[in-house]
């Protein structure tokens, strides 16, 4: 669980910006199904498993996460810090009656928000995009924030060296995966993986990762997997290196000299 003080930490850099940009309060969207789910987690704890939700952050008292009410479970409710959580059929009716006639900064308005709580807000407040702002606030980092960047780095780094160490000519893509996820899963990172690879032969891969499949890999092929996770704090890095069995060439050598030099 997240300190209160971290808590009352990340409410105060929105709130400034709140004030820099002249909102009233600041809505939050999250929608697993277009992968932006992050900001709720930031301002709740609340991690989306499917569909979506809502955190309403005022300029003065408390904030709510809201739920649709005709998908009861969308993730592990007790894991949020928030006491105030609403479950409606219409979050976006729920919102309107919270902030009619008020100006709104929503995160996610363009391309998170459903529409038809888009629809039921829009006649009854002033909205305003809010997303550049929310970020810069959440960029700034605290201790804690830091050193969850770093347990996600070890644990990402870790399964780079998985593997490599289970990487060999003649097993599939899938095969030399699969230990990293396994390890990932193992350290707390859940349902924030997502590991793919880049391939081809003679060292003649395009520029187009994917999800690793059947496809066996040969000793002068290019390798490039890309590991990405978010460890249990949620932050979200990335690893990947140039990896080749035999002596290369073309492509190959010119990738891997530009790591040597």
């Amino acid at each position: 669980m997240v300190p209160v003080s971290e808590v009352e930490r990340r409410y105060g850099l929105v709130r400034q910006a709140m004030d820099e940009t002249g909102v009233d309060a600041v809505i939050v969207s999250g929608n697993e199904y277009t992968g932006f789910e992050g900001a709720v987690t930031y301002l709740s704890g609340f991690v989306i498993v499917h569909r979506y939700a809502y955190v309403l952050l005022p300029r003065d008292g408390e904030p709510a996460i809201v739920f649709p009410s005709d998908a009861r479970y969308v993730g592990e409710h007790g894991t949020t810090w928030i006491e105030n959580q609403v479950f409606v059929d219409l979050p976006g009716q729920w919102l309107t009656d919270q902030v009619r006639g008020k100006r709104v900064g929503v995160y996610g308005l363009e391309y998170v928000m459903t529409v038809r709580d888009y629809r039921t807000l829009e006649d009854a407040a002033e909205l305003v995009p809010f997303d550049v702002e929310f970020d810069h606030a959440r960029a700034v980092k605290s201790a804690l924030e830091l050193e969850s960047v770093r347990e996600s780095v070890r644990i990402n780094t870790e399964g780079f060296w998985i593997f490599l160490g289970h990487f060999a000519p003649g097993k599939t893509e899938r095969e030399i995966l699969a230990p990293c996820e396994q390890y990932f899963v193992s350290e707390g990172c859940g349902r924030w993986t997502m590991d793919m690879v880049l391939d081809g032969p003679n060292g003649s891969a395009l520029p187009e990762f994917k999800i690793a499949g059947d496809r066996r890999i040969e000793a002068t092929d290019c390798v490039l997997p890309s590991l990405e996770v978010a460890g249990p704090g949620g932050h979200w890095v990335e690893v990947s290196r140039a990896i080749c069995a035999g002596e290369p060439s073309g492509d190959t050598r010119r990738m891997m000299e530009a790591y040597e030099g």
